[in-house]
């Protein structure tokens, strides 16, 4: 069976054999002289023929060509399109070179002439047409060293960014992230800086540049970052943050914060992604980003302004379990909690461990892990700074459904039963949307480890009233609430 690729030469083939087998004839006057053909007849077609065989022949070069470059473009590392401009140049100049063996072979023409009125046509339409010739060979130099392919998202100029979508002999056609079309000739390309951001893969690593006041421990700086960063990698579980104190300004400390983003096209996305959670890990470990110093404005003499809630109390005040409470309870709960400071690698808590506690991160990033039946452990999600973990065992008595291992150095608050009773005593029916959260938590919980079942031997899953009822007996609730 004949591969498809080769099919495309037969035409030619066929063509270029019988048009070369005419004009072959045709230089073979006694066999036209039997056959009855007069010496017009026989001059007409040795002229069709001769220029028939010469065209058929380039245009069966071009085939080979075409086939050639579609199996390089299919065998290299990065399987993309022929490059059409390459293509269109060796037709033309196969057929150039046809015409010319035409005039000299067929019509028999003396080159000289045809020389001399050739470099002066090409004189003027060179001077004329100049920088439209740059830019098709910069077009051609392109092809050859290929800094670029259709689909790459390349910087052609400053803040000239966009995805290839086609390669001419002139100019390079991109498309931006906002769809605007732009058209950078090759000659600039090629004379000019080019940044590639698809090669060598379609991943980069970016960044983005906070200060924060001097006043701020270093080491806390850093955790309050990464952890707002790692909690980005709920969206994009390939960032791989870090973060780096660079420099000393006026207004503070500057870090950056790196990460990796999938491709140029989802780079803002990125950002905003890891901006927010950073800036949100900071607003809950009371940390402001830097400003440039300024005077302070009193209101009146001697009065500040109203202070704002203390770090502790706005975390607890945003977290969802707590939106029942009072503000006095919130600030009684801020008070009563212990403050544990852990390092990298520490285990929390371990599935299967009695627990009445419960646990709000406040800096860094924890893995959840669950026990798999090979007894090995699987990480199925992340906690960041805001997320509290522990609260079935604090509510319910239930031993640790997971193990808490931290990721980075953690600073994390405990509540023990003893530190809740009190405000649940007096007020019975927090309990119901306790219980409500709590379901809607094993719910989520549960859906991110389906691929875990067999590990959790086929719990069922606790309804919402059942919790409710697990937690009125522990903390010896009346059921009338």
């Amino acid at each position: 069976m004949v591969a498809p690729g080769y099919r495309l030469l037969a035409v030619p083939a066929v063509v270029s054999a019988a048009t070369f087998l005419a004009y072959h004839l045709t230089n073979r006057p006694e066999l036209m002289a039997d056959a009855g053909m007069s010496v017009g007849s026989l001059t007409v077609i040795r002229y069709v023929s001769g220029v028939a065989v010469w065209f058929a022949l380039a245009w069966l070069g071009a085939r080979v060509v075409d086939l050639l470059l579609r199996r390089m473009a299919e065998a290299a590392s990065r399987p993309t399109p022929p490059p059409r401009l390459l293509s269109d140049l060796v037709r033309g100049l196969l057929f150039s070179l046809a015409a010319v063996a035409i005039f000299i072979f067929v019509f028999d023409q003396p080159a000289t002439g045809l020389i001399a009125t050739s470099s002066v046509m090409i004189a003027v339409i060179g001077f004329a047409l100049r920088y439209i010739i740059s830019d098709v060979f910069s077009g051609i130099a392109l092809n050859f060293d290929h800094p670029y392919r259709i689909g790459d998202w390349v910087e052609t100029g400053p803040g000239v960014v966009g995805r290839v979508t086609e390669i001419t002999w002139r100019a390079t056609r991109l498309t931006t992230r906002d769809g605007i079309a732009v058209i950078a000739p090759n000659g600039l390309i090629a004379t000019g800086r080019l940044i590639n951001y698809s090669e060598p893969a379609p991943s980069f690593r970016t960044s983005i540049k906070l200060s924060l006041d001097a006043a701020v421990p270093v080491e806390r700086a850093k955790r309050l970052l990464l952890a707002g960063a790692t909690a980005a990698t709920r969206a994009y579980p390939n960032l791989r943050p870090d973060v780096l104190a660079q420099d000393c300004g006026d207004g503070g400390v500057i870090y950056v914060v790196r990460f990796w983003v999938p491709d140029y096209g989802e780079e803002n996305t990125c950002r905003d992604i890891v901006m927010s959670s950073v800036l949100r890990a900071l607003r809950r470990g009371g940390v402001a980003v830097a400003v440039p110093k300024r005077a302070v404005v009193w209101s009146r003499a001697g009065e500040q302004a109203a202070s704002e809630p203390a770090p502790l109390e706005t975390l607890i005040a945003e977290t969802e379990l707590f939106q029942a409470f009072e503000p006095e309870e919130r600030a009684i709960l801020a008070g009563r909690l212990r403050e544990h400071r852990v390092e990298r690698g520490t285990v929390v808590v371990r599935q299967g461990e009695p627990g009445g506690s419960m646990f709000l991160v406040a800096e860094g990033a924890l893995d959840v892990r669950l026990s798999v039946p090979a007894g090995d452990e699987a990480t199925v999600d992340r906690m960041v700074p805001g997320d509290l973990f522990g609260e079935i065992s604090l509510l319910t008595g239930a031993p640790r459904t997971a193990s808490i291992v931290a990721a980075t150095d953690a600073v994390l608050y405990e509540m023990c039963k003893s530190d809740i009773d009190p405000l649940l005593r007096r007020r019975p029916e927090l309990g119901a949307p306790l219980a409500a959260l709590m379901a809607e938590r094993q719910r989520l919980n549960i859906s991110r480890v389906q691929a875990l079942e067999q590990a959790m031997n086929g719990a069922a899953m606790p309804s919402s009233e059942d919790l409710l009822r697990r937690l009125r007996v522990f903390f010896g609730l009346s059921a009338r609430n």
